[in-house]
């Protein structure tokens, strides 16, 4: 967890391709490269551990709510931006790295391109599922995959943009838009 913590911090801050093995070590407080090699054959297998753990970070709070059933699935919906927007929140420099490690990290090598597009296959999946089940709420025209889809970009994209202007504030103004263009898709309420 260590070397794991060092390299999300080192990575999130230089890249992937920047960090060396030598710097993790430095940063995670290890002895020498032995003890890396000894939980990593490589710095592609650290990468790959890296981006699990942050989506595993990501899955325990943002898909536990889309599968909580005891809500209803337009609450799990709300309920799942506003997570993923404090959860972008939550990190030291205040906006979590995952958009730009699957930029960068997608390019370099194949395996991490396929690691990170599960991930968002996963996420894809699971909203989907929620919004199927809100079919009923919904207008009639509304397709349940590019809405999926249009949330998780609408979300990774404001974290760019958040990074490259400096202002944190960005992700929660998208967030914000982003249910209100998912409640726009809603069938107007009927008082009888």
């Amino acid at each position: 967890m260590q070397i794991l913590d060092a390299a999300a911090a080192l990575i999130g801050t230089k890249g992937y391709a920047k960090t060396s093995v030598d710097e993790l070590i430095s940063c995670a407080g290890l002895s020498g490269k032995s003890h890396f090699y000894h939980y990593f054959a490589s710095k592609e297998q650290l990468g790959h551990e890296v981006i699990t753990r942050q989506f595993d970070r990501v899955a325990e709070r943002g898909l536990t709510i889309l599968r909580d059933t005891v809500r209803p699935p337009m609450d799990r919906l709300y309920a799942f931006i506003d997570a993923i927007v404090e959860l972008q929140l939550e990190t030291p420099d205040g906006l979590s790295p995952f958009g730009t490690w699957a930029t960068e990290m997608g390019d370099l090598d194949e395996g991490f391109r396929l690691r990170i597009a599960q991930v968002f296959r996963v996420w894809s999946d699971q909203l989907q599922d929620v919004i199927e089940q809100a079919q009923d709420e919904l207008i009639p025209d509304v397709s349940s995959q590019r809405l999926a889809r249009f949330i998780i970009s609408t979300l990774e994209g404001a974290t760019q943009m958040a990074r490259m202007k400096r202002d944190v504030a960005i992700v929660r103004g998208v967030g914000l838009d982003l249910k209100r263009f998912v409640a726009s898709h809603q069938k107007p309420l009927t008082i009888q």
